[in-house]
């Protein structure tokens, strides 16, 4: 059954649709009448497809200026605002400041952003004293490590202020020590079930 256009509706609206130069509001009757299965609508759309389609291979074929880019890309650069940042970026973390409390590992303090008991997963920072070397442990759930300051070795490598250190699910952490010079913060993200002495 074929629904009656909009009056408000041209013969070139069916064919701005096709192009997506129709705001939402304009779209919406199309859209409605494309939804309950109008076969005039689905008809005139695939006619104003093909006929879009056809259009490119009518125009004489044209070679820009070669200013056109860099006109193009000064353009670009002047007219477009710098990207903003999201709060979350622009906000800092002062390390000092932190509520650092000891945990069970002397050497060790630790700042919990979030923890949930019942699955182990959380994040957290830690303020390692330098030098300090940690007891083997198994990560029961992935871990993701991001070194904040100073840094840190264990047998896969070593770690500074930046890089980003990935434990799979039951990986074992040997020979964890955290290099001389200043204190080693990490904040790690525990995705499930934390850590177990080995």
């Amino acid at each position: 059954m074929a629904l009656p256009p909009q009056p408000e509706e041209s013969q070139d609206t069916m064919a701005l649709y096709a192009l997506g130069a129709l705001d939402a509001e304009e779209s919406k009757p199309i859209a409605e009448r494309l939804q309950s299965g109008d076969e005039a609508s689905a008809t005139e759309l695939q006619q104003a497809e093909k006929l879009i389609g056809l259009m490119g291979h009518l125009a004489p074929a044209a070679t820009p200026p070669a200013s056109l880019k860099h006109r193009l890309m000064a353009r670009i650069n002047n007219e477009l605002p710098s990207p903003s940042s999201t709060t979350a970026m622009r906000s800092s973390i002062d390390l000092e400041s932190l509520d650092w409390v000891p945990s069970d590992w002397p050497g060790v303090h630790v700042h919990w952003l979030r923890q949930d008991e019942e699955t182990g997963s959380g994040a957290v920072y830690f303020h390692i004293q330098p030098g300090y070397s940690a007891p083997s442990h198994r990560h029961i759930g992935a871990e993701d490590c991001l070194v904040m300051q100073g840094g840190f070795r264990d047998r896969r490598g070593e770690y500074r202020a930046g890089d980003l250190v990935y434990y799979e699910p039951g990986s074992v952490h040997e020979d964890f020590q955290a290099l001389d010079g200043e204190p080693c913060v990490l904040f790690v993200v525990y995705q499930q079930g934390g850590i177990e002495v080995v």
